[in-house]
C-alpha cells in the first residue's frame, strides 16, 4: 500500500479540490486542538443570512444555536454560551449524571460567576440551547427475543404477541428488558445543506468520462435508477444512501459474550475525497445484545425503514448555498456488509449448502464428522472437458472424478423467477 494515500488520484480522477478544501476535505488553516467554534462557523456562519426567503424552523433553530457561539458567558472569559454548555453536557454524559445532579452543579457554577452571566440556569435551558443540533435519539422497547418492537400500534402492550415474553423487568415498574436506540438521520441530512460549502459538495458529483469507477454515480445501479426515476434524478440535491451493519464485541475478550449491532447510514452524493469521512457516516441504530439478532434483524430495522419511506416522499430543507428551500428526497440504494451480515440483512441464509444468494447451484456437502458445510472440489466442472484434473480420482476428493458440465449463465428473468 502507498503510505498516506488518502486522496484518490491514481485511478483517473485527478486531484479533488473544492473552494478552500484540500484533497481529503479538510478545511485549510485549522490545526488547533479545540475547533468547536471554528466548526460551528464552518457549518452555518455566525448569523442567519439576510434574505428575502425565510429559512425553515429547523434551520432557524440551528442558526440561533450558532449565534450563541459569539455570545460570551461574561466579559472576563473566553468561553461562549455554546462552548460552556457543550462541555457541561459532555461531563454529564461521561459520568452518567442525573438531571438533578447537573442542575445542582450548575447552581454552584452560577454562584461563582458574576450576576450578569449568560450561562443557562438549568438542564432544560441548556438543552433548549442545543436543540439546533438535531441530535435526538429515541428509545424503543424490544421483545427480549427480538420478535417485535413495542412501537406505533404496539407501543402500549406489555407482552410480546409471538412468544409471550414480558416487556418489563419483573418487580420493577416500566423498566424495559431490552431497548433499541434509534437516531433519526433526516435532521442530519438536512444539516448538510445548512453550510454553503457542504451544500455545494452534495451536488458536485457527476459521472466520469474515463470509463473508470471513481464514484458510486459511475455504477450501473445508480445510472439505472436515474432511468427508472427521472424526476428524482433531475434534482441533484436528492440524496442516495448506503446502509452498513455488522456485529462487534464491545467488551473485553474475557467478558461474557455480547453481540452489539450498530447500523450506519452514509450519503453518497459527496465527492470521492469526502465521501467516506467519519463525520458523514451516521449512526442510525444500535441493536442491543447480548444475543446475535440473526434473521430477526429485519424486525429491528423497522424504524429506519419507516424513515426511508418518509424521505422518499420528501422533506422541506434549507439550502444555504442557493439561499432557498427545496424538497429533499432520499433513496436507499446500496448495502455494504460482510457475507454473514448480508444473510441477516437480506433474509437469505448464508449458512449451509444453499448459501449462494445467486442460486448458482454450488454442490456443497457436509463434512462427515463436524457436519459443517463445505464447497471443496466444486470448481473442476468449470474446467475444459478434456482437462486432466477431471480424471484425478484422489488428488481432490477421495474416489471422485468430475465429468459434469459447468452451469449455464441465467438470464435476469430466470434469476428473478428463482428468487420469487
Amino acid at each position: 500500500m502507498k503510505q498516506n494515500y488518502e486522496t484518490w488520484t491514481e485511478h483517473g480522477e485527478g486531484l479533488i479540490s473544492h473552494d478552500g478544501y484540500d484533497g481529503v476535505g479538510n478545511r485549510e488553516g485549522t490545526d488547533e486542538v479545540d475547533q468547536m467554534d471554528q466548526m460551528l462557523v464552518e457549518l452555518a456562519g455566525h448569523h442567519p443570512p439576510i434574505l428575502d426567503a425565510e429559512p425553515s424552523a429547523y434551520a432557524k433553530a440551528f442558526y440561533r444555536m450558532v449565534a450563541s457561539a459569539d455570545e460570551l458567558v461574561h466579559d472576563r472569559t473566553t468561553h461562549s454560551r455554546l462552548s460552556a454548555v457543550a462541555r457541561l453536557f459532555a461531563v454529564k454524559s461521561r459520568y452518567n449524571m442525573s438531571v438533578a445532579e447537573y442542575d445542582d452543579i450548575l447552581g454552584i457554577v452560577h454562584e461563582l460567576l458574576p450576576p450578569d452571566s449568560k450561562l443557562p440556569n438549568d438542564f432544560y435551558q441548556s438543552r433548549k440551547l442545543l436543540e439546533g443540533l438535531g441530535m435526538q435519539y429515541i428509545k424503543i422497547d424490544v421483545c427480549y427475543n427480538n420478535c417485535m418492537l413495542f412501537y406505533k400500534d404496539n407501543k402500549d402492550k406489555d407482552k410480546c404477541d409471538f412468544c409471550g415474553a414480558n416487556r418489563y423487568v419483573e418487580g420493577r415498574t416500566k423498566v424495559a428488558r431490552k431497548v433499541l436506540r434509534y437516531l433519526p438521520i433526516t435532521d442530519r441530512l438536512q444539516r448538510l445543506y445548512l453550510h454553503g460549502e457542504t451544500a455545494k459538495l452534495m451536488r458536485s458529483y457527476s459521472p466520469t468520462t474515463c470509463g473508470k469507477m471513481v464514484h458510486p454515480c459511475d455504477g450501473e445501479a445508480w445510472q439505472q435508477f436515474n432511468v427508472d426515476y427521472p424526476e428524482f434524478a433531475q434534482e441533484k440535491r436528492n440524496v442516495r444512501l448506503a446502509v452498513a451493519t455488522d456485529g462487534f464485541q464491545p467488551f473485553d475478550v474475557n467478558a461474557a459474550p455480547y453481540s452489539c449491532w450498530p447500523v450506519f447510514v452514509t450519503p453518497l452524493n459527496l465527492p470521492p475525497g469526502t465521501l467516506l469521512r467519519s463525520e458523514y457516516i451516521f449512526l442510525a441504530l444500535v441493536v442491543p445484545g447480548p444475543e446475535h439478532p440473526g434473521r430477526k434483524l429485519n424486525v429491528l430495522m423497522q424504524p429506519l425503514v419507516d424513515e426511508f419511506q418518509e424521505l422518499w416522499k420528501g422533506v422541506t430543507t434549507w439550502d444555504a448555498s442557493l439561499k432557498e428551500e427545496f424538497t429533499m428526497r432520499g433513496i436507499y440504494l446500496w448495502s455494504v456488509h460482510d457475507f454473514m451480515a448480508y444473510g441477516d440483512f437480506s433474509g437469505w441464509s448464508t449458512h449451509g449448502r444453499l448459501s449462494c444468494p445467486y442460486g448458482c447451484g454450488c454442490r456443497g456437502f457436509l463434512l462427515p464428522n463436524g457436519r459443517k458445510a463445505c464447497w471443496f472440489d466444486t470448481h473442476r466442472r468449470f474446467l475444459p472437458e478434456d482437462h486432466p484434473f477431471r480424471n484425478e480420482a484422489n488428488a481432490f476428493r477421495k474416489n471422485t472424478k468430475v465429468f459434469d458440465e459447468a452451469p449455464r449463465y441465467l438470464t435476469g428473468e430466470e434469476v428473478q423467477a428463482h428468487v420469487n
